[in-house]
């Protein structure tokens, strides 16, 4: 197990544990400053400390590490392709990305989730920060958040199975960039549209649209109702947040919808 530089406060712990909106069970890691965990699927002789989605070989064999610096942590992707989420459990909206060939970005959440996708669905974990953590997040002068290593690096043995195996030529994905459109567009927005404007703006019905959001959670994103956050809309918030933290729709996918009216 590699050991970072300790930090200026070696008292600090970071702790790793089972996700409780997950069902994949994982031991409780206390991590001093300097200390690494790796998490991935592991496997033929790639051992990793937090195992994740043992017959899911959309998540690589040995997919990141978590860093512990005293009083706060850092994430690598060791993903060549694929991006990674950290959510901010206190707050609604507060998620970092994680891209591929990410070293040591560091994260300023007090209680995180960590969000790795897999074939259908995604695997997590939590990690918990001392109460000062958000006292680091200013960096220093020149210092860089991420670093990215050497793209042949083939230690992590990678995966070229995809995620979600989402279709871009079915219908469905048409629904989901339409959905998404607004934040594309302009990504300081948080407007979505409603099932009625998409339906028109894909010359759809309301029911097929509602059909196709049904069939993304519960096939491409495995959400099931009970899972769900409160609230009349939850289903294309959750749509929507899933598409755009894991990057599975970006500014190019437009080119999926037609035209808007009166844009000739």
């Amino acid at each position: 197990m590699r050991a970072f530089p300790p930090s200026e406060d070696p008292d600090q712990v970071i702790t790793v544990q089972q996700d409780y909106d997950s069902d994949t069970p994982l031991d409780t890691h206390h991590l001093e400053a300097g200390q690494v965990r790796t998490f991935g699927r592991g496997g033929r002789n790639r051992r990793v400390d937090i195992r994740l989605a043992d017959e899911d070989r959309a998540v690589s064999r040995v997919a990141g590490e978590i860093i512990a610096r005293g009083d706060h942590w850092r994430i690598s992707n060791l993903s060549p392709t694929k991006s990674y989420v950290v959510e901010n459990t206190e707050r609604l909206a507060g998620f970092l990305k994680v891209p591929p060939h990410t070293q040591g970005m560091l994260v300023p959440f007090e209680t995180s989730r960590v969000l790795v996708p897999g074939g259908r669905g995604e695997h997590g974990f939590l990690v918990m920060a001392p109460a000062a953590c958000s006292s680091v997040l200013v960096l220093g002068a020149g210092e860089d958040p991420f670093v990215a290593q050497d793209p042949d690096d083939t230690a992590a043995e990678h995966t070229d199975v995809r995620s979600f195996r989402i279709d871009r030529l079915h219908t469905y994905y048409r629904v989901l960039v339409a959905f998404c459109e607004p934040r594309l567009r302009d990504p300081g927005t948080r407007y979505t549209p409603t099932q009625v404007q998409v339906a028109e703006r894909l010359g759809l019905s309301k029911a097929a649209v509602n059909s196709h959001i049904d069939y993304l959670l519960r096939n491409k994103f495995q959400v099931e109702p009970g899972e769900a956050r409160q609230g009349q809309d939850w289903r294309v918030d959750v749509l929507t947040e899933k598409a755009l933290h894991f990057g599975l729709v970006s500014g190019g996918d437009l080119s999926v919808l037609p035209e808007p009216q009166g844009s000739r």
